[in-house]
């Protein structure tokens, strides 16, 4: 009789110390891998859609900062920099879908970010990713809405965006 107690008592405390275990690690037997999704395309990079910023270099003449129009339309987004008169502004340049030339100084004043990108119809800070609208450059989303890069007067001729060097030495900060 104590021999049947004991293999009794043994059995139930192996049964009570492992159905912990069984448990906690879930282990039914199912199948716990979700089945693959159909596969409707080939994979799909998103951020490709995001266009870099190109660093390309600028000419002065004649009181003009110039940057070839072609290069522009290229790379979509440009990057440059005026040097000059113990000052060195960083500009950026691109067209609008709607065909307008933008230049402005390329910074982000609240982050300090002097890099963009575009995104489909926005242009994007790369630091604290504000939106704007690439039109208008009113903000979409983010912490530094009220201060796109600041637009800067130009104009073109025979093939050349020009920039007045002046109004590029008299931008100051807006923060």
């Amino acid at each position: 009789m104590s021999f049947r107690i004991f293999f009794l008592v043994a059995t139930a405390a192996v049964a009570i110390g492992t159905a912990p275990i069984w448990i906690l690690r879930g282990d039914t037997g199912a199948q716990t891998q979700a089945p693959s999704p159909p596969r409707v395309s080939d994979k799909t990079d998103y951020w490709a859609k995001a266009i870099r910023m190109t660093d390309v270099s600028a000419k002065m003449e004649n009181g003009n900062i110039s940057i070839p129009l072609d290069l522009v339309k290229e790379k979509k987004i440009v990057r440059f920099e005026y040097e000059g008169n113990g000052v060195k502004i960083p500009l950026l340049s691109y067209i609008t879908d709607g065909g307008n030339i933008v230049t402005a100084v390329s910074v982000c004043e609240p982050c300090r970010s002097t890099r963009f990108h575009r995104k489909d119809k926005l242009i994007v800070c790369n630091s604290c990713y504000t939106e704007w609208n690439l039109e208008t450059l009113k903000g979409i989303k983010g912490g530094c809405l009220k201060y796109p890069p600041d637009v800067i007067p130009n104009k073109v001729e025979k093939g050349l965006i020009l920039i007045d060097e002046k109004s590029v030495i008299q931008w100051r900060p807006r923060v």
